[in-house]
Formats: structure tokens, C-alpha cells, sequence
């Protein structure tokens, strides 16, 4: 029995304290799902219904994840107590929870849905379905995760009311001020809309932009939270200066003024009258702060001895330059003290005034955000989707306030006794206020909790709104009326004690002494290694030489090669992960590892476009689109399908460059020139590619696409099941953007640039993805390549904005044809950069914190080609953060003479089909269209009849009930059957046909359940592949707060001399194992539970089965 207790285990016994609400820090490693997932079973036996219990995590599979463990501890529970100790505390827990579940009757292990625990998007979007009339959207309109297109109609239509007589002026004022530029106007103020949960509620506030006292108003308001902030620097900077600065510093400050005068006024003259006192810490002092930043520092760094001199008031023999030389001496001990970095800023300091040029850009600004936000309203009203900000923001809408709550707020009051928030660190101000109207008064004591916990040193993503400042805030001041105790965990059980070490002696340097929520700095917790050191180094930096001039000594992307070869030869099961800080980072290790066999999983990194699958079929589309894409037709006559050579290319169409490709080939007077093996593999394709059956457009444009491709053997080419998976959402997007035919191929192109690629199923050893996306993983080794890279550069959005403590900070943006920005906004940027460069260091700790053996870091280091020193790294790249811990490097010897430069990687082998493997001609020729990816000739009338019912259905779910009255829907039934003749039934089989689609269509649409389905915001003819690259089309799939619901519609209804239940068992048994593997592929690729149903809307029969795993 293993007896050893982590350090912190008082602490976590506290956590379990059905009685008391905790906010928990829980570092990297540190067991936080374990933790939460004990504190739900610990909480279970306290309540009369599973449903008081809420837990709320920001992302599905979290969520998933948690609903999972606590069910299998349920689960484990019914069998012996286990050995190891904090095994058995969970044991213990579950226990309880299941001898309270037998008393009440739950039975949760038969019913895992009663088990609130959701993401905050499906918790928010729960209330609005509860009161959509307080929600002020009258129902549930769908979500969408990409908004982009709303925001962008919703910045159009604001722009085009500026020859409006009333609201026209500020919008006139902006766009003036951009210097006319609409395109850049139009997604300046689309970038703004897509936060607009940040400022909204704050410029709500506001008075109308066409109220002058009420804007005088907002002007004396916005200037004095200004003012604050810059007498908080202020005050900030005099704190952190050394200790009797001022004593010495005064003196010798007033002599270098009085001598500097003369020959260069202004420079220190604010110095001249200095007292010896502080500097006074409001905004009238920032002459003298800045005065004393230029005696005292030299870029951003505190200025040598050998800097004084005459040119600031230091002539040679002054008897005051050796007292101050001397005390720049004693400072220089520390150059990275925190009074010389909040000095070296102190010129960015604005004068908290805005003067009239400024305040008319503002205010035009506020008005024109104000009238975009409006016309986003209507845009969502119109189209009956919303994102997910605007759900959250009519959640909160629908709870009223504390002091006036809603019907709402009043039921969920006494619904929920207990709330745990999973990975608080990276909450946002709305969520904050969500949780305060949830919590509107609770009291100790009153058997209501609130448990929250996360890691702020994990917080990164910043670019999601989060603020891990919020965090700070809770633990100093509590939320709302709850004051929640404060836990810190210490332990680490993930990582080895050599990498535990290494982590506390890097980062302890790297953040900040102190925790500051308004600038988010969070100081280092230190963490307690529970594993012991391995052998071997634990941490080790592998550096990449290159000359200065640019030239490489070695190949990045082969250091990592070896690395992970190393890796999988040490550890016959160990996983490695290689983390990349940005997307682009990773092309080129990947295709390394994929020249060198080895199998991985690239996640969310490689563009579909690039996959070689795709880019065959995307120039076959475009070739099949439009006979006079030139190039397009030539990849098509290069592709492995045909495989012609470069040289037979131009034999074919090298002579005449106007005419199509398409007439080239039907004419080919050249083709007797083409070598005998060029001209079999030309015959073999051209019936193929010139086959004109489908130019009235009987079968939809993205069926015949596949029908080429798979008659020119795509599939057996690309065979791979990952082919399949890319080429099937291929086709998906084809149907969607060119249903029938006129493709616009710049919109195929930024389509498929927002799709990636599907990771190698068969890859579960070597991962590659962003530092970002590996958050809450783990892997044996962990390879952090390309710290060298520098950081991205800061686009500055439309209006510089930022809350701190309850005020507003606003600063206009500079023209665009300008420079120089606008004092404020350049301000509020650095405060942003500095922000930034904090949550840079904790995105470095997130990636280090992923590894449980090793830890290999690699980047490039130049060495000067002058005097052959190693150069610093980018100011802005991680290694420049690092390369203080990492100490001196020193380049191999042989570098220091010539470079041997890398050789570049090996262009792809040029690949086509063996001329032995091609199919006879006839075969090809001979191939009937067939509809879409169903292969619907010679297929039975009552699988073509299902398909289009489907299709129908799928439309009238998107188009929503309304649209399709009886009438509408009987006046469609000729299109019905026009559909049901192409896709290959006689036309009296398609009259009886599209009177079976009409009916079962209308018994839908008047069957409570049926209207219930087409209402929801769903995945319709949802196309699933898998491992074996077969394709699965779920007809419905709804994700509910308990997992994926699946839903099978079928046209049948009972024989005659048939009663129903004989009917249900026949349908039961006859689609059981169609339900089954939708249930198993859906699982599999969720990670959730999933049920299964039978709707036969002609029978009026629902049959649904239970969840499954």
C-alpha cells in the first residue's frame, strides 16, 4: 500500500469541504480535474437532486473529460476499495455518492445526463432557451462559431448611413479621419464588433453622441480615469526607486540643469528647481519624471559612467560628475531592478487631457461603434443566428439585476446549490458578472458554494478576452457577497523532480516579483516535485548555428528529426509532443518527419489546401469549372492520375497559348508526338476528363467532381484513411460553396485556408501542435523548437480600450495615412505590450510544464561573421527570455571557419500511376453519373426516396418552419420528383416517390416531436469517416447538455396486417446496427456519450434507445 502524501495535502482535503466555497490555485500537474472531480462527489450527498450540483469548464471536451472521470469513479466505486492512497479517497467519496443515490432513486449510472456539467457557451445559451422573452431574442436562434461574415454586413451597413442626415456626422468624422479609406474603416469597425462584450456595456452608459453637455460629460469622465491611472505609474515608479534617491539624486540633478541651460534648454531644465523631496507623483511632475529618465537612463537601460559627459551637463572636471558616476556604479549591480523599468517607460506617460481634435475623433468613434453594434442586432435578427457573445450578454440580460432579479434568476436560486468554475484563470468580466447575479445572496452557511479554480500562471489567452487580473481580484476582494477561502496546491505529480527544479530555478526569474491585476503580472508559486529525478539531464537546450548573414550552419527541422528518433528509441511507449509557438512554425519539421516514416499527428496545423489529396482535387474542380483555367488543366494532366512529363506537356499545348486546354486535347494535332507510354497513359484519361454528360447539370457540381475523381482512381491513388477523411470535407465544402456549378475559386481558396488537415489516425506516439493547444496535455518528451522566432507585430484595433478597476481607458487610433499615434493610444498600446510580454512567459511555462521526463529546447543562435561572438536572440523571441538560465553558448569549433551550409530539402518525388495499373479504356469510358457520394444508381427507390427526404429536411431546418407552410411544402412536390427522376427513378417511380417525401415531410412538420427536431440548431447530414475511410452520414445530431443525441429519420410506416409494436421491433432490429455505429464513430471522434433514435414521422413513432459510451 503506497503511504507517501503530497506536500500540500491539508490543503487538498479543504477542497473537499462540502461546507465552504475555495478559490484554488492549481499549478501544471498539480491533479486540478482530480481535485474538481472529488469536489463534485464530496457535494453529491449533500443535495436532493444531481441538478443543484453545476460545473462549468470553457470547452467541451473538458467537459467531456470531467463527466467521464467523475462516472468512472462511480463506476469503480461498486468494486474493492484500491490501494494507493488518494485512490482511495476517491473511492471513499463515490461511495457516499452512490449509498445517497440509492436512497434517492437516482440512479445515476443508468442516467449519466443528470450530471450538470457544461461549457459556460451551453450554460449561457440553457438560459436563454429557459426565457427567450427575457432574453429579448424570442427564442433560440442558432450559434455560429465563425461570426466573421455578421460582423462584416453589420460594419457595411453602418458606413452606409453616412449621408444620413442625424446619424451621418460621426460616421463622416471617422471615415474622414482614416483618411476615406472604407475598406480599412469597414474591418477596423468589424474588429471591434467581434469584442464588443469588452466596451459595449460600458458605452451603454454614455450619453448620446449628439448631447453636447452629456459628451462634456464623458470627456471630464474619461480624463480623470486617466489621470488616475497615470498618478498610479507615478506613484508605482517613486515606490520602486532606491532607497534615499531623492537625497542624493536632487543635488546633482539641479548642477546638471544649471550647466546643461545654456547650450541645450529644455532638456533638464524641469530638474533645475527640484527640492530635496520625491518627485511629486501627479501629472504636472512627468516634465521632471521624464527629465530624470534622460540623466538617468539610455535606451531603456540604466546609462554607464562613461555616458556623462557635457551634453548632459557633465563637463570634464565638474566636481558633481564623480558623486554621480558613483552612484550609477551601486545601481548597476542590478540593471533589471524594477525602478529602472518603470522608468525607462515614464515617456510614454500622456497628459491626461484630451484637447478638441482628439475628443471630436473620440467621440465620433463612440458614436459610429454605438451605430454598428445597432446594426449587428439587425443583422442577427435577419439572417436567425447570433455568435456566442451575444448569447452571454442576453443570459445576463435574462437574470435582471440582484436587487430586481427575474422569474429566471429566482428559479435558478433555488435550483443550484453548489457552482464550481473550472479554469477560472482565464475568466472574463462577463462571466464575472454572470457568477455575481448567480451567487445575489448567498451566505456562509446557508448550504450554498461556490468553488473555483485554475492557475493564473497558466493564463494565455488573452486574445479570448480573458483577464487573468479578474483572478487577482477574486482572491483579494471575493465576487459579489461571496469572500471565497484561498488554497494553494504545491504539489507536482506529473513531471520528473529534474524537470520540477528547472522549472521553479527559470521562471522564478523570468515573472514578475509581484502580482499586479493591472498590468496582469502574476508572480511565480513555486511547485513540489511528488516524482523523483530520472537519470540523464532532465532539461537540455540544443542550439542551431547560423552565420549573421543569414546563412545556416544546420537544419532546425533535423535537430528535432533526431530528437524525436532518440525520443522513440529510448521509450518504446513514450509519447513525444513538439510545440510550436505559431502554426507556421511547424510546416517544415512536418514534412521532415513525414520523409523520415515517422507517423504523427499534426493538430490544427496543416492546411487541408496543402495536403497533396486536396490540391489534386482542387485543380480538378477548377479544371472541370472553367475549360479556359489553363493551369489548372495542366496539374490535372501532371496529377498521378495521368502522370504526363513536363516535356509532354509542352508537346501539347507548348505551340498555341490562346486556345483552351480542353480543345488542345480533343483536337491534338501533336499527340502522335508523344512518347508511346505518354500517349497510353493520355488515352487512358482523356474519355474521362472530356466527358460532357453532365453539362446541364443533372447531378449536383460536387458529385460529378467525384465521380471524375474516383473514375480517374483517386481513392486507390490516395488510399490512406486520412485521404479519404480530407477529400470527403473537400467535397462537403464544395457542395456548400457551388452546389450547382459556378465556382468562384478566390472563394474556394480563403475557404479552404480556414480548414486544416486531418491528423494520421494511425499517429499515437509523436504529436505536433501550437504551445496553446497543449494546454491541460502531458507527454513523456516535449521538443520546443523555434524559440528564436520573434514575436508577431501588434496591430493596433480601431480604438485602444482597456478596463481597470471599474474605469475606462479610451484612445483613438492615428490616421492611417499617419505615423505617429495618438498619444493615449500609444500609451494604452505599451500598457498592452507589456501585458503581452507577461503572458509570453507563462505561455513558455505551459509549454515546459507539458513534459514528464524530458525537456529539449531548440532554437537558432548567429554568430557574428566580424569577430565570430554569438549574437543575443530577438528581444521579442522566448530564447531572449531563456538565454540568461541557459548561460553562455559556445559554437562547435569547425563553425568558426566556413559554414557548410544545409542543403535544401529534397523537392516531392514526382508520383503517378504505373502504366501497368491503369484500368482498361472501355472500363472507364463505360462508368454511368452516379448522385453525389450515395451512388444512388441501381440503388432501391426507398434509399433514393430516404435521400432526398433528408435533403428536405435539412433545408427546412435551416430555413427554419416558418418558410414552409403546407401550401409551400405542396407546391414543392414537383421539384421533389423532378429531384428523385435525376437521381435515376422512372418517372412513375418518382411520382409515387415525391408523395412519400411530401407526406412524411408534412407529418413532420405536424408532429410536436417532429417541429421540436427542425427547430433545434443541429448537425444535419452530418458526413463522418472512419478509420477505414468509409463515410457515415448522420441524418441529425443534437449535443445536449448529457452528450450527442442521434436521430435516423425513416419513410417506412407498418404493413397493413401489422400491428405497431411488431412494427417498432422489425424497424429496431433491422437499423440497430446502423445506430450502433453511428453512436460508436460519433463517441469515438467526441469523446461524449451518445443515444440513438428511430424517427418515423409516416408512423408516428419515436424509439430511442440509451446512452452509450
Amino acid at each position: 500500500m503506497s503511504g507517501k502524501q503530497p506536500q500540500d495535502w491539508q490543503q487538498r482535503l479543504q477542497a473537499v469541504d462540502a461546507a465552504a466555497s475555495y478559490l484554488v490555485q492549481a499549478p501544471a500537474g498539480s491533479g486540478k480535474t482530480e481535485l474538481l472531480t472529488d469536489r463534485i462527489l464530496a457535494l453529491l450527498p449533500t443535495v436532493e437532486r444531481p441538478e443543484e450540483v453545476v460545473a462549468i469548464t470553457f470547452t467541451r471536451k473538458a467537459a467531456a473529460e470531467m463527466h467521464a472521470r467523475v462516472m468512472h469513479k462511480l463506476a469503480a466505486a461498486r468494486g474493492p476499495a484500491p490501494d494507493a492512497e488518494h485512490a482511495r479517497r476517491s473511492w471513499q467519496l463515490a461511495r457516499a455518492v452512490l449509498e445517497h443515490d440509492a436512497r434517492q432513486g437516482w440512479h445515476l449510472l443508468d442516467h449519466p445526463g443528470r450530471l450538470t456539467i457544461q461549457t459556460i457557451d451551453s450554460f449561457c445559451a440553457g438560459l436563454v432557451r429557459r426565457m427567450p422573452y427575457l432574453s429579448q431574442l424570442g427564442g433560440m436562434p442558432a450559434t455560429v462559431d465563425d461570426a466573421r461574415p455578421h460582423y462584416q454586413a453589420a460594419a457595411r451597413a453602418t458606413l452606409a448611413l453616412a449621408d444620413h442626415a442625424l446619424l451621418g456626422e460621426p460616421i463622416r468624422t471617422l471615415v474622414h479621419h482614416l483618411d476615406v479609406d472604407l475598406a480599412a474603416t469597414e474591418a477596423l469597425l468589424a474588429d471591434m464588433l467581434a469584442s464588443r462584450d469588452q466596451w459595449l456595456p460600458l458605452l451603454g452608459s454614455m450619453a448620446s453622441a449628439f448631447d453636447a453637455e452629456g459628451l462634456q460629460h464623458d470627456r471630464e469622465l474619461l480624463e480623470h480615469n486617466l489621470q488616475a491611472v497615470v498618478i498610479e505609474e507615478l506613484q508605482a515608479l517613486s515606490d520602486a526607486m532606491p532607497f534615499g534617491w531623492y537625497h542624493e539624486l536632487a543635488p546633482l540633478a539641479r548642477q546638471s540643469a544649471e550647466l546643461l541651460e545654456p547650450e541645450k534648454p529644455g532638456v533638464l531644465t524641469a530638474l533645475a528647481g527640484w527640492g530635496d523631496v520625491p518627485l511629486s507623483c501627479t501629472p504636472q511632475a512627468l516634465p521632471q519624471w521624464q527629465a530624470l529618465q534622460t540623466l538617468l537612463l539610455t535606451g531603456g537601460k540604466l546609462r554607464s559612467p562613461r555616458g556623462l559627459n557635457k551634453n548632459l551637463g557633465f563637463p570634464p572636471g565638474c566636481a558633481h560628475k564623480e558623486a554621480m558616476a558613483l552612484w550609477l556604479d551601486q545601481q548597476g549591480v542590478d540593471p533589471l531592478a524594477e525602478w529602472i523599468t518603470r522608468l525607462a517607460a515614464v515617456h510614454t506617460l500622456p497628459q491626461p487631457q484630451f484637447d478638441d481634435a482628439q475628443w471630436r475623433t473620440l467621440a465620433a468613434l463612440l458614436a459610429t461603434l454605438k451605430l454598428a453594434a445597432a446594426q449587428l442586432l439587425v443583422r442577427f435578427a435577419e439572417q436567425g443566428e447570433v455568435d456566442f457573445t451575444e448569447i452571454a450578454s442576453r443570459a445576463l440580460d435574462a437574470l435582471g439585476q440582484s436587487d430586481a432579479p427575474s422569474e429566471l434568476l429566482l428559479r435558478l436560486d433555488a435550483r443550484i446549490r453548489h457552482l464550481l468554475i473550472d479554469e477560472f484563470q482565464d475568466t472574463s468580466q462577463p462571466q464575472i458578472d454572470l457568477l455575481g447575479k448567480l451567487t445575489a445572496g448567498w451566505q456562509p452557511g446557508d448550504g450554498r458554494t461556490l468553488f473555483l479554480v485554475g492557475d493564473p500562471m497558466q493564463s494565455i489567452y488573452r486574445f479570448r478576452k480573458a483577464d487573468v487580473g479578474l483572478f487577482l481580484a477574486v482572491r483579494d476582494h471575493g465576487v459579489g457577497e461571496i469572500a471565497p477561502g484561498f488554497l494553494a496546491l504545491t504539489d507536482n505529480f506529473r513531471s520528473q523532480a529534474g524537470i520540477v527544479d528547472w522549472v521553479n530555478q527559470t521562471f522564478v526569474r523570468l515573472f514578475p516579483a509581484h502580482d499586479d491585476a493591472d498590468s496582469s503580472a502574476i508572480a511565480y508559486a513555486r511547485s513540489a516535485a511528488f516524482n523523483a529525478a530520472l537519470a540523464g539531464d532532465a532539461v537540455s537546450f540544443h542550439p542551431v548555428w547560423r552565420r549573421d548573414d543569414g546563412s545556416a550552419a544546420m537544419d532546425e527541422a533535423q535537430q528535432v528529426l533526431a530528437l524525436v528518433q532518440q525520443a522513440l528509441e529510448a521509450d518504446d511507449k513514450g509519447t513525444v509532443a513538439i510545440l510550436v509557438r505559431a502554426k507556421n512554425h511547424a510546416y517544415r519539421i512536418a514534412r521532415r518527419l513525414a520523409q523520415a516514416g515517422i507517423a504523427h499527428r499534426a493538430v490544427d496545423l496543416v492546411p487541408l489546401a496543402q495536403r497533396p489529396v486536396v490540391a489534386d482535387l482542387v485543380q480538378l474542380t477548377r479544371a472541370l469549372a472553367h475549360p479556359g483555367d489553363r493551369l489548372a488543366w495542366l496539374c490535372v494532366l501532371r496529377a498521378p492520375w495521368c502522370g504526363l512529363t513536363l516535356h509532354s506537356l509542352t508537346v501539347l499545348c507548348g505551340h498555341d497559348h490562346a486556345s483552351a486546354v480542353p480543345s488542345l486535347l480533343q483536337h491534338a494535332p501533336r499527340l502522335d508526338e508523344l512518347l508511346p507510354g505518354q500517349r497510353a497513359r493520355l488515352d487512358a484519361v482523356l474519355p474521362i476528363l472530356l466527358d460532357e454528360r453532365n453539362a446541364s447539370g443533372t447531378l449536383p457540381f460536387a458529385a460529378w467532381v467525384e465521380q471524375v475523381w474516383r473514375r480517374l482512381q483517386g481513392p486507390a491513388i490516395y488510399a490512406a484513411a486520412r485521404d479519404a477523411v480530407d477529400a470527403e470535407r473537400f467535397f462537403q465544402l464544395l457542395d456548400t460553396l457551388a452546389p450547382y456549378g459556378a465556382l468562384d475559386p478566390a472563394e474556394l481558396e480563403t475557404a479552404l485556408a480556414k480548414l486544416y488537415a486531418t491528423p494520421d489516425p494511425a499517429a499515437n506516439r509523436v504529436e505536433i501542435m501550437t504551445m496553446h493547444k497543449s494546454k491541460g496535455l502531458q507527454f513523456d518528451t516535449v521538443i520546443l523548437p523555434g524559440l528564436h522566432r520573434k514575436a508577431p507585430p501588434d496591430h493596433p484595433p480601431l480604438l485602444r480600450l482597456e478596463v481597470t478597476q471599474g474605469r475606462l481607458l479610451l484612445g483613438p487610433i492615428k490616421p492611417l495615412a499617419e505615423r505617429d499615434a495618438d498619444p493615449v493610444s500609444r500609451y494604452l498600446g505599451e500598457r498592452n505590450k507589456r501585458r503581452a510580454a507577461y503572458e509570453l512567459d507563462r505561455l513558455l511555462y505551459v509549454a515546459a510544464t507539458r513534459a514528464k521526463r524530458r525537456l529539449h529546447l531548440v532554437g537558432e543562435l548567429a554568430i557574428s561573421s566580424k569577430n565570430g561572438e554569438v549574437k543575443a536572440p530577438q528581444s521579442s523571441s522566448l530564447l531572449a527570455r531563456l538565454y540568461p538560465v541557459l548561460g553562455p553558448q559556445t559554437p562547435p569549433a569547425e563553425l568558426h571557419g566556413a559554414v557548410a551550409h544545409a542543403g535544401p530539402a529534397a523537392p516531392p518525388a514526382f508520383t503517378f500511376v504505373p502504366q501497368a495499373h491503369l484500368p482498361p479504356q472501355a472500363e472507364l469510358t463505360s462508368a454511368e453519373p452516379a448522385f453525389g457520394r450515395f451512388e444512388l444508381v441501381g440503388a432501391s427507390v426507398e434509399a433514393i426516396t430516404g435521400t432526398v427526404l433528408h435533403a428536405w429536411l435539412e433545408r427546412i431546418g435551416i430555413d427554419g418552419l416558418a418558410a414552409w407552410p403546407a401550401s409551400q411544402l405542396a407546391a414543392a412536390q414537383a421539384q421533389m420528383q423532378r429531384q428523385l427522376q435525376r437521381a435515376g427513378l422512372a418517372q412513375h417511380e418518382a411520382g409515387t416517390a415525391a408523395q412519400v417525401v411530401h407526406d412524411a415531410l408534412l407529418a413532420t412538420m405536424n408532429d410536436e416531436r417532429g417541429r421540436w427536431l427542425l427547430g433545434q440548431p443541429a448537425r444535419r447530414e452530418w458526413r463522418l469517416v472512419d478509420a477505414a475511410g468509409k463515410v457515415a452520414v448522420i441524418d441529425l445530431a443534437l449535443q445536449t447538455d448529457a452528450g450527442w443525441l442521434v436521430v435516423d429519420f425513416k419513410t417506412a410506416r407498418p404493413h397493413d396486417d401489422e400491428t405497431g409494436d411488431a412494427f417498432a421491433a422489425r424497424m429496431q432490429k433491422q437499423h440497430a446496427g446502423q445506430l450502433a455505429s453511428y453512436a460508436a464513430l460519433l463517441a469515438q471522434l467526441t469523446g461524449q456519450p451518445v443515444a440513438t433514435a428511430l424517427y418515423l414521422p409516416r408512423a408516428g413513432m419515436w424509439l430511442q434507445a440509451g446512452f452509450s459510451a
